[in-house]
């Protein structure tokens, strides 16, 4: 979803697009190769795992993609003098903190996902300065072409208004939504800009729970559809989520409300 995006601003510098069949980051040696043939001035890692549920029960492989091939990212990155910009998450953080987080704040992660994204941030951090850690969280947008690929929550539930006259979504869990192509042209802004080394919050502006989420998309494509408001435990789930995980941008122009950004994924008028 956000490599595709990337893949569209980045149209105009010499580039080159891997994805899993291209180079595997979770070897070491035969990515090392790769990326030295390749002697690229940046490196941007958008894959992930994030099967938040799933990764209860796959912690070796959650730690492995999320935590440890960034670290060798990070390693190559650095021998070869490059930039490495990688991706992370709300899930670092415990959410309990109402106010949201500071890119400053110390991740504290209540799940696996949560706790193998934190890893590779802290794998960046030990083998590399010149590095850009870009958290965000609630990725929509287009559905991605990679074998990994999955629909995001907007289009899951437009899909599921097809077939259901109700629906009850959780509301609690207060977040900010992120648009995929203003992420990606976020990242180029900070490489542009040549801001300094570290970890930045890019989500859309504003926060919402689940329900609210929801709420708007129905709102902005029409849909008459019964939305019932519901708890977290009425959907019993193997990972724990984070109940107030807004990032705070305190380093970077605002961007857009994502009420703007969602009017312009579903092409509607507000």
């Amino acid at each position: 979803m956000l490599g595709q995006e990337l893949a569209r601003v980045f149209k105009d510098e010499d580039k080159t697009l891997w994805d899993i069949e291209d180079i595997d980051i979770t070897k070491e040696m035969a990515a090392r190769e790769k990326i030295e043939a390749l002697a690229p001035d940046v490196i941007i890692n958008a894959a992930a795992y994030n099967a938040v549920d799933k990764a209860e029960e796959e912690r070796e492989k959650a730690d492995l993609i999320n935590g440890y091939a960034p670290g060798y990212l990070a390693k190559i990155a650095n021998d070869i003098k490059a930039v490495l910009i990688h991706y992370s998450t709300d899930y670092v953080f415990e959410g309990e903190k109402k106010q949201g987080y500071f890119e400053s704040d110390a991740p504290n992660p209540i799940g696996v996902y949560g706790a193998s994204k934190a890893l590779g941030e802290k794998k960046v951090q030990e083998n590399l300065s010149r590095h850009y850690i870009i958290r965000l969280s609630r990725l929509f947008g287009k559905i991605g072409a990679g074998a990994g690929a999955k629909k995001s929550f907007v289009d899951t539930m437009i899909d599921l208004a097809k077939t259901n006259k109700e629906l009850r979504v959780i509301d609690e869990e207060i977040s900010s939504p992120t648009y995929a192509p203003d992420l990606a042209e976020r990242t180029k802004f900070v490489l542009d800009s040549m801001a300094p080394y570290g970890i930045y919050h890019a989500t859309n502006s504003g926060s919402c729970t689940w329900y609210e989420f929801a709420k708007e998309i129905f709102r902005l494509k029409k849909v008459d559809i019964n939305l019932i408001k519901a708890k977290s435990e009425d959907f019993p789930r193997p990972a724990r989520r984070p109940k107030f995980s807004v990032l705070l941008n305190t380093k970077l122009p605002e961007m857009r409300h994502w009420t703007d950004a969602l009017a312009e994924y579903l092409n509607v008028n507000k």
